[in-house]
């Protein structure tokens, strides 16, 4: 995974050692370092994760904690626990895991009146400078979160499911033999029963590969206005073969 140093140093008060000095650093007590890039005014550590580290350090979180072992140095109080967080329960969307051994946890929230536009510099910046594209607001916050702590999260445009009665439902459920689905990547995969979708719970389509890549038919655009957004845990032997199988290898498939 790329790491870029400027954002690394922000969970840190204290200076880091140079980027090449913790290429070494790194490389002698955790992870091999293949390569140190400067790239506009900062620089890209690439580091290979093995997958016994893949659940703390294909992070920027995880890694910063390696960091802060190897070199001494304090961590900020960098994520901010909100004890207080008064999220209602919702009374327009339903949940449904129907099978718990491949899922073994889905949260998801509603929030409405989104404005989906272009990211800030800042959000650009961050993404782009370890290859990411950036696509719009909505989806590069996901992406942010997912980098910074390892924790995939999903949006789907809530006025693209089926409503029914004035409520939307998710469910997460196996796939049917034979039944297809056009990805993100504009690509139509074919799935069979022994992998896993999220879907539609009032018209039973099929929305995503579950923890590998979201579906067209809930794709966030400009006129996007409410967003259901997800975050999960997948049994994580299951995501390995259907992403091989499917040859479908993502960012968040590697975590799970």
């Amino acid at each position: 995974m790329k790491f870029s140093y400027k954002w690394l140093q922000d969970y840190f008060d204290e200076t880091l050692p140079s980027a090449e000095e913790l290429g070494s650093l790194l490389t002698m007590h955790a992870f091999e370092v293949e390569s140190v890039e400067k790239v506009g005014d900062d620089t890209v550590l690439d580091i290979k994760v093995l997958p016994d580290r893949s659940h703390d350090a294909l992070s920027y979180r995880g890694i910063a904690i390696e960091i802060a072992a190897l070199t001494q140095k304090a961590l900020k109080p960098h994520i901010q626990v909100l004890q207080s967080l008064d999220i209602p329960e919702s009374n327009v969307l339903k949940a449904e895991v129907l099978d718990q051994t491949l899922c073994r946890r889905i949260s998801l929230m509603v929030i409405e009146n989104v404005e989906v536009k272009e990211s800030p510099i800042w959000l650009r910046e961050r993404l782009e400078v370890i290859g990411q594209r950036s696509i719009n607001n909505v989806v590069d916050a996901t992406n942010y979160v997912m980098f910074a702590l390892g924790q995939p999260l999903h949006a789907y445009d809530r006025n693209l499911l089926k409503e029914e009665g004035g409520d939307w439902k998710i469910i997460v459920r196996k796939a049917l033999n034979g039944e297809t689905l056009i990805a993100l990547d504009n690509k139509e995969y074919m799935l069979n029963a022994e992998e896993l979708v999220i879907a539609d719970g009032n018209s039973d389509k099929a929305l995503g590969i579950a923890g590998i890549k979201g579906g067209k038919a809930s794709e966030i655009t400009k006129s996007t206005k409410h967003i259901v957004l997800e975050a999960a845990n997948f049994e994580p032997i299951n995501i390995r073969k259907t992403a091989k199988k499917l040859g479908l290898r993502t960012d968040a498939s590697v975590r799970f």
